[in-house]
């Protein structure tokens, strides 16, 4: 129940909208459309690449697609649910879009789609 000082949701022409839909934008996936695909792109590298994953190599394929700053938290959430491995390799960074040419990263091994 609303009480003072909580703001009230209503939709203006009466169809029910929600404040999510509200102020959700079209032009922009949601987060879970950028997953999917981020996990996507993951499976097809690791494909080509022995299940190895090094992200010089599927960066161009995200962008445009995953949000950069998504892109950290998906590795970490990749790392979570299993679907990739630490290496002790380590890769430079060809990304100067993204201005971290020269910065070491870390390569990961495939695990698997079960997440």
């Amino acid at each position: 129940m609303a009480g003072p000082g909580v703001p009230r949701w209503s939709s203006v022409d009466g169809d029910g909208a929600d404040l999510l839909s509200l102020v959700a934008d079209p032009a922009h996936p949601s987060t879970e459309f950028e997953w999917r695909a981020f996990v996507g792109v993951l499976a097809a590298t690791a494909s080509l690449h022995g299940g190895r994953l090094d992200q010089n190599d599927y960066r161009e394929q995200l962008r445009g697609v995953v949000a950069p700053r998504r892109i950290g938290a998906f590795v970490h959430r990749a790392k979570a649910a299993d679907l990739i491995a630490e290496t002790d390799e380590w890769s430079v960074s060809t990304d100067t879009q993204g201005r971290n040419a020269g910065r070491p990263m870390r390569v990961y091994r495939w695990r698997g789609a079960s997440g």
